[in-house]
């Protein structure tokens, strides 16, 4: 996850100063602005994300990054995209129906966006929490967050973050982001600035957006479940491992938490698919 503020960003156009991107769960503040680019460090699953966002920019998709090489310093370099994100504690425009459905409408664009992209034969992923769906599968960005969403003016402009692109199931990504814009949790774990939504007209809005049937809201439930089960393990593995990040919010409560929404998600499962 990375985002922005409107400070960082007045602050950061001052100059050529590294400004420290807010968020970012692996990054460690190592992901910064400069002027208007963007700078992060070169991991194994770079180069094919880049390639990823090459093809974007080349059939004409403009919400992501434009990939501009290395820096100095052996960095990749990225545009810097204005506006604003959402950072915790929520602001209430995160709960609007409109930004909701300007997810899912930029979503869907960039799924037909990445049907004609092809992975360089050595691409290497970072797939956390997405399974190798097999050849043919559909790059998806597998991360859209509510720190990922660039907005402008209540417009849904961009998605950031691109780490966890990777071959998936168009129908997963959607439920990723259904699980983080929704939300699909617990009530009781919703943020303050959100609770007392309508999780399941929220729900069914976002499908609609996506032009899904029955079958395919009962796809994206299950995905939401299979996808908890599997952040779980991934979360406990990077906690593990001594990431700070993902130790503060391991320690935070995040194995029950993640179980309570399941546990919601159960429960609500014939509400959510209609």
């Amino acid at each position: 996850m990375l985002g922005q503020t409107a400070d960082m960003a007045n602050r950061a156009a001052a100059g050529n100063a590294e400004i420290p991107l807010a968020g970012g769960m692996g990054s460690g503040g190592a992901v910064v602005r400069v002027g208007d680019t963007v700078r992060r460090p070169v991991r194994p699953h770079t180069a094919s994300v880049d390639a990823f966002l090459r093809h974007l920019e080349a059939v004409g998709f403009a919400g992501a990054p434009r990939h501009l090489g290395l820096d100095e310093q052996g960095r990749e370099v990225l545009t810097f995209i204005e506006g604003d994100v959402g950072i915790p504690p929520f602001p209430v425009w995160v709960g609007s129906d409109a930004v909701l459905l300007g997810v899912a409408r930029l979503q869907r664009d960039l799924h037909v966006a990445a049907a004609s992209f092809v992975p360089p034969q050595d691409a290497v992923w970072d797939r956390p929490n997405v399974t190798d769906p097999g050849p043919g599968a559909l790059v998806c960005h597998n991360d859209l967050c509510v720190e990922n969403v660039v907005v402008r003016n209540g417009t849904v402009v961009a998605f950031i973050d691109f780490d966890f692109a990777a071959p998936s199931d168009r129908l997963l990504d959607i439920a990723i982001a259904a699980r983080h814009w929704i939300p699909l949790r617990d009530p009781a774990d919703i943020d303050p600035e959100l609770r007392g939504v309508d999780q399941i007209a929220r729900f069914l809005a976002f499908c609609d957006e996506h032009g899904l049937d029955r079958s395919q809201r009962e796809a994206v439930a299950a995905h939401v479940g299979t996808f908890l089960d599997r952040a779980l393990d991934s979360m406990r593995t990077r906690a593990e491992s001594g990431l700070e990040a993902y130790v503060r919010v391991w320690n935070a409560g995040y194995p029950e938490q993640n179980r309570r929404s399941r546990a919601w998600m159960d429960a609500h499962r014939t509400q959510l698919v209609g």
